[in-house]
């Protein structure tokens, strides 16, 4: 049989708990200042991080904000410009650095207020507490002492008063019992049983008092542990803790505020930046872009440059050599090309579509060939379009000379859509047969397909008497090159002329070793005729002199003077500018020297044909004279200025550097200079 458990004295355990309420005291006191510790130390952390911070998004904003921002005119966020929206980035970029920086400032501020003073005195606080606790729980260790000893007294004075009790009992039994006994006496019995009521008596007065006494101080001691814990620990408490919850509660005020304080600058900066960022769409900033670009804005638009002696500025029928008219048959060609374009842009339409949706269900080699071949329509489809819009402008002016054109132009698009319908009908016929396949789509409508330069609609012609590019000249008057993309020539010297210049008057040729580059147009001959002079040659000048060349013999035209000129030799002729000279001859031909004949005041002569523009061309043939009264080659006057209207533009710098003639860039526009004043030969 196991003992009962032994009892520990309440003072024991009032003992144990007041320990315990010290140990924990003594760690809340020892975790207040760990917090106060770290509150500072987060605090001087934080600020030099705030600090870093700052200055970094600083050098970041100033760094952006030093470079152009001339890029958007526009300065309202509001715009949607995604140059105005970026600006207004980095210069909220910038304020969040500021309100950072003024943050730093701040913890640096609560640093000073936790400081190592203030922990020292809550220390000593807390020292003074635990020390005034100790004492009020010896007193109160000291009442239950008492109390343990009277309950001690009460508890030995009850076990004596209940023995009393028990014999005083038990002598009254006896007692009553020797009255009708032989042998005992009665006189003794009533005396023990007189003297234990006595002695019962006494002990119970003595448990009576101690009993009260107990109590009593059981009262007072509960009352005394009531108040400590209803008044003296809370105060103890109080005193130990002082002001401290106040400071975190400032402290942690202040950590809030600052970090909202800069929080709501930044979402406020950020903000408006939101609000516009839905308006930064591709239109509105391409439109932005076209209105500040003002090489977009203004398209160039070419103009009809008629000929120096040509008055007609319009369409003219030309003369047929069948039923059919010239114009009208250029219009039906053109109407079929509109045509056939808006089919083929149908076709690549369809074809895309179903090359897209082919696409999504393949990859690796057989995706890349669908993307190649979707490049392809897509490229197609967009030469169709350009030449339909091309067509179409032909047709507009075609319209204004032949009536009915948009009529047929209408019936041509009508018969196109029909055609197209037709073919997607039966598209969907085959696709509900069960042998029809995708794969077997092709797209042979493009393979064909043909630029403007290569019409089908044109009518062969024959290409002879054309010169075309590359073509063979000869070099009249030497030239130096004075440019990195000019090539120097020498008189006599034969080169081919590889294409026309960047700019009127230049020329870009190959010589015999190979070497590219522009020379003036005026000092090389073509020794076959352009294209553009072989069309002026007409019945007008059937003559033909005795070298081969055709020549216009008395026109008795007139010419003025552009630039003044004097005689070089006894055969020619000297005049000052804007004066009339009546011309006698005038050389067009597969050679011509330059110099036409005419009369001034009286005086007949030769002189260069550059000097002088016509003005009027009467017509009129007379014989051709001696070869030997035409004057030899002679170069033009020295007087001679750059022709009018020819605009000259110095590159930037020394204008010494122009670009590489096999480049694709520009040349700079400047005008070719005047032949020179006498021949580097005999």
């Amino acid at each position: 049989m196991q003992p009962p458990p032994r009892k520990v004295k309440e003072s024991q355990q009032v003992k144990l708990l007041f320990s315990e309420q010290l140990s924990k005291l003594q760690m809340k006191q020892h975790q207040d200042t760990e917090l106060l510790e770290e509150i500072r130390s987060f605090s001087k952390q934080r600020a030099a991080i705030e600090k870093d911070y700052s200055q970094a998004l600083q050098r970041l904003a100033v760094q952006f904000q030093k470079r152009d921002w001339q890029r958007g005119n526009t300065d309202a966020v509001s715009s949607g410009s995604v140059f105005v929206v970026w600006r207004s980035v980095v210069d909220a970029t910038a304020q969040t650095a500021a309100s950072r920086l003024a943050a730093g400032e701040q913890y640096r501020t609560l640093i000073g207020h936790v400081s190592r003073s203030l922990r020292k005195a809550k220390d000593v606080r807390a020292k003074r507490g635990l020390e005034q606790l100790q004492k009020v729980q010896a007193e109160l260790v000291e009442a239950l002492r008492e109390l343990q000893r009277l309950k001690k007294s009460y508890q030995q004075v009850s076990h004596i008063a209940g023995a009393a009790r028990e014999k005083a009992a038990d002598a009254q039994s006896r007692a009553r019992k020797s009255e009708h006994g032989i042998f005992h006496f009665k006189t003794g019995h009533h005396k023990m049983a007189t003297k234990l009521v006595s002695r019962l008596k006494e002990c119970d007065d003595r448990l009576t008092e101690v009993r009260n006494e107990y109590l009593l101080t059981l009262a007072a001691v509960n009352a005394h542990q009531k108040h400590y814990y209803s008044t003296g620990l809370p105060r103890i408490m109080e005193q130990m803790d002082g002001d401290v919850y106040d400071d975190l509660r400032s402290y942690f005020t202040l950590l809030c505020g600052t970090e909202m304080e800069a929080c709501l600058n930044t979402h406020k900066q950020h903000g408006q930046i939101w609000d516009s960022v839905v308006k930064v769409t591709r239109d509105r900033n391409v439109q932005q872009f076209l209105q500040d670009s003002i090489s977009f804005s203004k398209s160039p638009e070419f103009s009809f440059q008629p000929a120096p002696r040509d008055q007609v500025f319009s369409l003219q029928e030309v003369c047929p050599s069948d039923d059919v008219a010239g114009l009208v048959k250029e219009a039906k060609k053109w109407i079929q090309k509109a045509a056939k374009d808006f089919k083929m842009v149908a076709h690549g339409e369809r074809a895309l579509q179903m090359l897209e949706s082919r696409l999504k269900l393949l990859s690796g080699e057989t995706g890349l060939s669908v993307e190649q071949k979707i490049s392809e329509v897509q490229e197609n489809v967009r030469k169709a379009k350009l030449s339909r819009v091309k067509a179409e402008a032909r047709l507009a002016l075609l319209s204004q000379s032949i009536a009915g054109t948009e009529r047929w132009l209408q019936e041509a698009m009508n018969r196109a859509e029909q055609d197209l319908e037709t073919e997607r009908r039966l598209s969907e016929q085959r696709k509900s047969t069960e042998d029809f396949s995708e794969d077997e789509f092709e797209m042979t409508d493009f393979e064909d397909y043909e630029d403007e330069n290569a019409d089908i609609f044109a009518d062969p012609v024959s290409a002879s008497g054309v010169c075309v590019y590359p073509a063979a000249c000869r070099v009249v008057y030497s030239y130096q090159a004075s440019q990195s993309d000019e090539l120097s020539i020498t008189e006599g010297e034969e080169l081919e002329v590889i294409e026309d210049g960047d700019v009127e008057d230049w020329l870009k040729v190959c010589n015999s070793c190979g070497q590219v580059g522009y020379v003036p147009e005026r000092y090389v001959q073509f020794l076959c005729l352009p294209a553009e002079d072989a069309a002026q040659l007409d019945d007008s000048f059937s003559s033909t002199s005795p070298t081969g060349s055709k020549e216009k013999t008395g026109s008795r035209g007139v010419a003025r003077a552009l630039y003044s000129y004097q005689a070089q030799s006894a055969e020619e002729l000297s005049f000052q500018e804007g004066a009339l000279i009546h011309l006698i001859r005038c050389r067009h031909g597969e050679v011509d020297d330059g110099f036409w004949e005419g009369e001034l005041d009286g005086q007949t002569g030769f002189f260069p044909s550059l000097v002088v523009e016509l003005l009027q061309d009467e017509g009129e043939e007379e014989e051709d004279p001696p070869a030997s009264s035409r004057p030899p080659l002679l170069p033009p006057a020295a007087s001679v200025a750059p022709p009018a209207g020819v605009e000259v533009l110095q590159q930037a710098g020394s204008g010494g550097d122009s670009p590489d003639p096999s480049s694709g860039r520009l040349r700079p526009v400047r005008a070719p200079p005047p032949p020179p004043t006498h021949k580097t030969g005999p």
